[in-house]
Order: C-alpha cells, then sequence, then structure tokens
C-alpha cells in the first residue's frame, strides 16, 4: 500500500495518521476489529479441538452446503456462481458478501479484491505446517490472492481493503492480515484471542 492508503487506515482506526505501521497501528486495529464484532463471539478459537468441537470432523462434506455468490467473482478469469462452506458459516458468510457489495459497489479496490474468489472448502494443511487450516472445515475464505500473498507483511505489501476486513468483523470472523500481519487473503470464522 502507499503511505496515503496507510494514513487512511491509521486515520479509520483512530491513530496518528504517519504513514508508519508500528506497534500502535497494529494493536488499535485490532481493537477497531474487535469493537465490530458480535459479543458472544458466535464462533470458536482456532485450535484443533475447538474447531472440531464446533464444525466437527475436518472434511467431512455432509456439513458443507452451496452458497449463491451475492455478485460476480472469478477465480482465475472464469466466473464462479456458487461455492461451498460450511453449513454453519453459510447464512453469515452471504451478510459478509452483500455488505461487502452493497457497501462498496462504487469502490473499485474494494470490489476487486472482494471479486477474485480464491476458495473455501479445501481439505488440506495450513501453508507450510502441519496442522488443518480452517479450510478443511469450509469455514474460511480467500480473496484476492494475487495481491495478498501468503507471507507479504499487511498493509506494507498487502493490499486487502480495511472495508473487507471490517464487514467480516461485524459477523465475528478473523481477518488474518489484520490480527497475524500477513495472509490477508484469508478470513476465518474464527474468533481472535485478546
Amino acid at each position: 500500500m502507499t503511505t496515503e492508503q496507510i494514513q487512511k487506515i491509521q486515520r479509520i482506526i483512530g491513530v496518528n495518521p504517519d504513514g508508519f505501521w508500528g506497534p500502535k497501528s497494529i494493536q488499535r486495529c485490532k481493537d477497531h476489529l474487535r469493537s465490530l464484532m458480535p459479543t458472544p463471539n458466535p464462533w470458536p478459537f482456532s485450535t484443533r479441538d475447538g474447531l472440531r468441537e464446533f464444525y466437527g470432523e475436518p472434511g467431512d462434506e455432509s456439513n458443507l452446503v452451496s452458497i449463491d455468490f451475492p455478485f460476480p467473482m472469478f477465480f482465475d478469469g472464469k466466473r464462479v456462481t456458487k461455492s461451498r462452506c460450511h453449513k454453519k458459516v453459510a447464512a453469515s458468510l452471504l451478510r459478509v458478501l452483500k455488505a461487502i457489495g452493497e457497501r462498496n459497489a462504487g469502490t473499485r479496490e474494494v470490489m476487486e479484491a472482494a471479486e477474485d474468489y480464491c476458495g473455501i472448502f479445501n481439505f488440506r494443511n495450513k501453508r507450510g505446517g502441519t496442522s488443518l487450516s480452517v479450510h478443511a472445515w469450509g469455514a474460511a475464505i480467500d480473496l484476492d490472492a494475487d495481491d495478498n500473498t501468503f507471507k507479504d507483511p499487511w498493509p506494507l505489501v498487502a493490499d486487502m481493503p480495511l472495508a473487507v476486513m471490517e464487514e467480516f468483523a461485524k459477523e465475528g470472523w478473523q481477518s488474518a492480515g489484520a490480527f497475524w500481519g500477513y495472509d490477508a487473503m484469508h478470513h476465518e470464522a474464527t474468533r481472535p484471542r485478546v
């Protein structure tokens, strides 16, 4: 992101808009997103036991339902109209996507990020890890992977719009870019640790 884009985020989250993304900005961004989340947060913590207890067995496709995307989404340049996700996140995910579309229909940067669909259900381990990804339960979505790669720090390199993260936060979802500092494409129906 440019210095101006970082300053815009800093104004929204209530810190001095100096364009420097350091510990104060990182913490205030997390606090800002947490303030938008419902209380109590409806999702489990992202632990193996917590995910299994809440979502069931990973890879169990009987827990998946199909959702129709509320606006055009594209995977590798091809239009995608639907995808499968865990039945417990389906209504919430649709509300997030509808809110993104309604709030940002005229905002090119936000809609470009949201329309670049990169997957929900995928029975696999976390990238570079040995534990299962939340995708293995169908409770995570990746958006705009080209501009928000796994290792790119957010918002210094990755450019996932804060507006997208805010809509996920309103449903209690955790956006990796803000909460982990990397993997900004990734949004999951888990609650952030304090």
